[in-house]
């Protein structure tokens, strides 16, 4: 059994677009189960006790690129530059797969006169892409979402629930609720170790889309573990989708 861990970077409002990043980014951070609670987990903890003492520490891109709130020792470049280091190690060495999807919404708004929300059309496309995974390896998995408005929730497990009872032109509804099992929804309070990992991996890709010349060391990292076309290295329009 396989669980995805799902975070984003940007917001999915279509009404104010930042134009320095029009970019919505939906990232799926997949791990078996029995990994994850036996290794994965641990790993992090040992990093978070490595440079702060306890793991009550909630790694977040945006306040690790920003030295805010407990990342501000930070600042020291010394420390900083190790601190990097052994988070890349870490990313490098755990057994994760990502599957995204990217939206720049300029693009969406300029194609579309009434595009839907980016943040539904981003699921849409991993939890059709995951079950292309799940297919591969012939088991099941679940979602993990991060909770974010009521409204919101519910309107991503009606997707969910939509999908496994009317499938697409790929995957039959009987197929979808044969590898989509279960989703639900957690806090960020929780400090749940993949949701953080997945935070780490937005960014990331969504600004290589965005600016895909732009020196993104952490994406070189990060592109390692997209999923690929079996048998190949490519992954876009398999581990990562970007669209329109």
């Amino acid at each position: 059994m396989y669980v995805m861990f799902l975070d984003e970077s940007g917001d999915h409002n279509l009404e104010k677009i930042d134009n320095s990043y029009p970019i919505f980014c939906l990232t799926g951070c997949i791990v078996e189960i029995g990994y994850y609670t036996s290794v994965f987990e641990a790993k992090i903890d040992e990093l978070k006790i490595k440079y702060f003492n306890n793991n009550n520490v909630i790694l977040r891109s945006y306040d690790i690129r920003k030295q805010k709130g407990q990342f501000s020792l930070l600042v020291n470049k010394k420390l900083r530059d190790k601190f990097y280091r052994d988070l890349n190690k870490l990313v490098t060495g755990l057994n994760f797969v990502v599957i995204a999807s990217v939206i720049n919404k300029l693009k969406l708004k300029e194609r579309y006169q009434n595009p839907k929300d980016p943040y539904d059309l981003c699921f849409q496309f991993i939890m059709e892409r995951y079950c292309m995974f799940l297919g591969e390896k012939k088991d099941s998995g679940i979602f993990r979402m991060e909770s974010r408005e009521s409204h919101n929730d519910i309107k991503l497990a009606d997707d969910f629930e939509e999908f496994r009872n009317k499938g697409n032109n790929i995957f039959s509804s009987v197929e979808v609720k044969q590898k989509l099992v279960d989703l639900s929804f957690n806090q960020k309070k929780q400090n749940i170790a993949s949701h953080q990992i997945a935070d780490l991996t937005a960014y990331p890709i969504g600004s290589f889309v965005f600016q895909p010349k732009r020196v993104n060391p952490a994406f070189e990292i990060i592109k390692d573990k997209i999923h690929c076309k079996k048998g190949t290295s490519y992954f876009l329009n398999c581990g990562l989708k970007i669209f329109p």
